[in-house]
């Protein structure tokens, strides 16, 4: 009974990492790049013309540096930084595709790269094969 809590506890942990670099990376991907469908999108919300068009580059680098930030962190911590290195290049793949080259389907591939990424980082480590300890 004790070890069920126990692992409970933990998947619980493990899953809010992939929290806030994933929640990044969606709403990076469904915010619109034209000022109508932006100022459409914010006035369902009840906003309407209190966020302008030049709102949405610095928003949108934010919520890339929220996402790669949380990659960092965890890469940090479990000396892994594959899935670090994969994230930055999916976050300035996906912002040059939205805000320089205007290529859609860049966006939702780097997207998915980005939340890949975020994905891959909460994976455990795997232990080398020397790693494992002997009972000899």
């Amino acid at each position: 009974m004790r070890h069920g809590v126990l692992s409970h506890i933990h998947l619980r942990n493990k899953s809010g990492n992939i929290t806030w670099s994933a929640l990044a990376t969606v709403l990076i991907a469904v915010t619109p790049k034209c000022p109508l469908c932006w100022m459409a999108l914010m006035s369902l919300l009840g906003i309407g013309s209190v966020i302008n068009y030049y709102w949405l580059q610095p928003l949108v680098v934010m919520l890339l540096l929220l996402s790669v930030s949380a990659l960092l962190i965890r890469a940090w911590r479990q000396q892994r930084y594959s899935p670090f290195w994969l994230g930055l290049a999916a976050a300035l793949a996906l912002y040059l595709c939205k805000f320089t080259l205007d290529y859609t389907p860049g966006i939702y591939l780097s997207g998915a790269a980005l939340l890949g990424a975020s994905i891959w980082n909460t994976l455990p480590k795997r232990r080398a094969a020397h790693d494992a300890q002997c009972g000899c």
